[in-house]
């Protein structure tokens, strides 16, 4: 995916924490549920697709066993600076889901959040950027909306959503 930066992106994230600090590690891994996956910190790992997840929203920080802070919504534009500053706190590899693998996180829950608020503590209960645009909308992207658990193809690039970030293990 290519996404063109443009002058003034960084007010998108000079006011946000965008400290995705994996900075404090908790000892020990929590036991793996049924979806295959288990946590580690500030990271979910997936067995068995292979992933790693940020359990925080970008914006957020892992501390004390939750997600501290303000989750950041911004345009897509913004994924770049996002992905760089990411890599430089946390490692490389970071990158957007796809649809396939963010929807993989939602679930049916009795209510908002539709995700595992224990593997994603804080989770914003809106629609998150994916790395996928709409095929027959060009100008639309595929988003998740954790409000209610469904992806949808209508968001436009200039719409401030949320960020969560994958990497292949």
């Amino acid at each position: 995916m290519e996404i063109k930066q443009k002058t003034g992106l960084g007010r998108w994230v000079t006011g946000a924490c965008l400290a995705l600090g994996i900075t404090v590690y908790a000892q020990g891994v929590a036991a793996q549920d049924n979806s295959g996956r288990m946590a580690k910190g500030p990271i979910v790992i997936d067995l068995l697709e292979g992933l790693e997840w940020m359990r925080c929203s970008v914006g957020q920080v892992w501390s004390g066993g939750a997600c501290r802070g303000t989750v950041l919504k911004a345009p897509l534009e913004a994924a770049d600076d996002v992905i760089l500053r990411a890599s430089r706190s946390s490692g490389d590899g970071w990158r957007l889901p796809t649809r396939k693998e963010l929807t993989r996180l939602a679930e049916m829950n009795d209510a908002p959040p539709m995700i595992n608020e224990t593997h994603f503590p804080g989770t914003y209960r809106g629609s998150y950027w994916t790395s996928n645009r709409n095929r027959l909308l060009w100008g639309n992207h595929w988003v998740v909306n954790f409000n209610t658990g469904h992806a949808y193809a209508r968001a436009l690039p200039r719409q401030p959503l949320a960020f969560r970030l994958v990497r292949d293990r």
